[in-house]
């Protein structure tokens, strides 16, 4: 696949249909890969994709939403570019998808497949610009049984998890960083004036730091589990946002990165919608 794809990134840039593309190459041990961003037809040679290729490259692209770019996407990552593109970061036309077949992917600090991919639905990519590989494994539907799982907890069970969880919590902001819908150039965690948020590294100001930014997900988590795997004392974050996702599904019929012509769920307003729970 990495001939294939090199010389189809050659092509895209040589052509001028593309002046950047966004891949993978090799990092600093054979375990290992780092995002790699290309201008020059000739260095298309750098570009590969193996079992190593965790990073979300969907997440780059508001970097370069002034250029035309190809990116290559997981079938996992697809539904990052599709948000992004219903929440007019750039447009459709700007953007090449270069879609490869994923087996999944391995975490190198543990060399086990992430959680994620063993039940993904879409190891073969669906939507892409152009396809390369063919997945061996069928795909399986998404499920949310974990969720619905602790969603039996009791209340304090629920309460008490969290606390344990918000308590271990550096506010490294990793989370927040890696995520490829959490754009805003000015995050509320970090203003001064106002200061909505304590500087303070403590349990209760974690929590709030973590609920008011799954709000601001809610309706657009594509479940890429980037805050997961970037979380350096492994908090598990995508069962926030995975709740968020099924609760969207249930209450709305939406779902995030599906359909770039829906709405979110929380960005749409009418006037004649009532505020009975607001008042």
């Amino acid at each position: 696949m990495d001939k294939e794809l090199q010389e189809l990134i050659k092509k895209l840039l040589t052509e001028k249909k593309a002046e950047w593309a966004v891949g993978y190459e090799k990092s600093y041990d054979e375990f290992s890969t780092s995002p790699a961003f290309v201008n020059d037809p000739a260095a298309a040679g750098r570009l590969l994709f193996n079992k190593y290729c965790i990073n979300n490259l969907g997440s780059y692209l508001n970097k370069l939403k002034k250029n035309k770019v190809a990116v290559v996407c997981k079938g996992c990552d697809i539904a990052t570019v599709f948000e992004l593109i219903r929440e007019k970061q750039f447009k459709r036309e700007n953007v090449t998808i270069i879609g490869v077949a994923c087996e999944g992917v391995v975490d190198k600090r543990t060399g086990k497949l992430l959680e994620k991919c063993e039940n993904c639905a879409v190891k073969q990519p669906v939507g892409a610009d152009f396809t390369l590989g063919t997945a061996k494994n069928s795909p399986k539907p998404k499920s949310f049984e974990d969720v619905a799982l602790f969603e039996k907890k009791s209340s304090k069970e629920k309460a008490e998890f969290w606390e344990r969880q918000f308590e271990k919590c550096i506010r490294c902001y990793a989370c927040r960083n890696v995520c490829p819908v959490c754009y805003c150039p000015d995050c509320f965690a970090q203003r001064s004036m106002p200061e909505y948020l304590s500087k303070h590294v403590e349990a209760g100001e974690n929590k709030l730091f973590h609920m008011v930014r799954m709000q601001h997900v809610f309706g657009r988590c594509t479940d890429c589990k980037a805050c997961d795997t970037a979380c350096p004392v492994n908090i598990p974050l995508s069962l926030l946002t995975k709740k968020l996702a099924k609760d969207a599904k249930e209450l709305f019929n939406y779902e995030s990165g599906a359909d770039t012509d829906a709405r979110p769920p929380l960005s749409t307003y009418d006037e004649g919608d009532s505020e009975s729970d607001i008042m």
